[in-house]
């Protein structure tokens, strides 16, 4: 049987990384674009009619005259209010708003896509309820200005600017550009980064940050998630770098950079380095449970509050407001220049 680690403290406050997701956005909404503009005049998109100024009767939008291209965005997100990322179905879940659901209803509105099953939409990090990101992407086909005669091209709309007029205050889009061509924003993903924020309480981070090298490698993680054995058959992932620092405010920081990841892989990550930082667990037990062979059943243990969990930014090749390759390391000042 499995058997427990030591137990945890009480969650990690909501309002560490709360707090900071909410001051990223304030950031992000200094940014050109990011404060929102007006959203494109026309008629009713997605099936319902809209007025223009207090006229009566605007027409419906006309389709067949739009032509449309292949966009990547950049978005950020509180997700205290979320039940995740993803989009789910009113019908079976009529009270699960998630980001998606408020971006499609955004894209509806400003009549930037026709419905929802066929923009050709992806996203990279899909993020779990109360889960916030400073720096996801999503692509999609959007709608882009009428030719002008004689011009090479369509141009394209102000996509954050029209967006950001509609969407709630805690959802910014702070920058969208034509993609690449092949482009999908989970399979194009070179590196996710991760940051997990937790109030100090006299936490010995020179043990956590012991423990936290054991992770950089490529490993077996079925000890640090939750199992999903209906849709992966592989528990190996690798970590390209990890951190952990001390911020201001009192606020540590757990900062991993990696090619992609389990269902709460990070958060189970970040539960067993508390453990290690409050002296409940030793720095070699991370090891321990990597070595599956000698460990094949994961202990009883509960993963990291969700709102310490920020989707901090995701590596793209040749998009301009993506880190590249190679990945900066995990937490480190070359990291927050490249993501700014």
């Amino acid at each position: 049987r499995p058997q427990p680690l030591a137990p945890t403290a009480s969650p990690p406050a909501a309002s560490a990384a709360a707090s900071l997701a909410s001051a990223m956005l304030d950031d992000a909404s200094a940014s050109p674009g990011a404060a929102g503009g007006a959203a494109e005049p026309g008629g009713g998109c997605g099936g319902k009619k809209r007025r223009l100024g207090k006229r009566k009767g605007a027409r419906e939008f006309d389709w067949s005259k739009a032509t449309f291209d292949h966009f990547v965005m950049k978005i950020m997100y509180v997700g205290t209010d979320y039940y995740g990322l993803a989009w789910q179905d009113p019908e079976a879940c009529p009270n699960c708003p998630t980001v998606e659901s408020k971006l499609f209803e955004a894209l509806l509105k400003t009549c930037l896509i026709r419905d929802r099953t066929t923009c050709n939409f992806s996203r990279c990090g899909r993020t779990d309820r109360g889960v916030h990101a400073a720096g996801n992407y999503v692509a999609l086909q959007l709608r882009v200005k009428p030719r002008k005669e004689g011009s090479a091209e369509a141009e394209d709309f102000d996509y954050a600017g029209m967006l950001n007029g509609v969407l709630p205050p805690d959802i910014r889009i702070l920058a969208a550009v034509r993609a690449p061509a092949g482009f999908d924003a989970r399979f194009s993903c070179l590196y996710r980064v991760y940051q997990y924020y937790f109030p100090l309480g006299g936490e010995d981070l020179a043990r956590m940050r012991e423990a936290a090298q054991h992770f950089v490698g490529e490993h077996d993680f079925r000890n640090f998630c939750k199992m999903d054995v209906e849709n992966v058959s592989s528990f190996r992932r690798k970590v390209l770098s990890v951190s952990v620092e001390g911020r201001p405010g009192g606020v540590g920081e757990f900062a991993v950079t990696g090619l992609a990841f389990l269902w709460h892989q990070v958060r189970c990550m970040a539960a067993v380095l508390l453990m290690v930082g409050a002296g409940l667990e030793e720095p070699e037990v991370v090891r321990q449970l990597l070595d599956v062979e000698r460990n094949p059943r994961k202990p009883i243990y509960e993963p990291a509050d969700e709102s310490g969990l920020v989707l901090r930014d995701c590596g793209f090749e040749g998009i301009r407001f993506a880190p590249g390759s190679p990945a900066p390391p995990a937490g480190s000042a070359s990291m927050a220049a490249a993501m700014a």
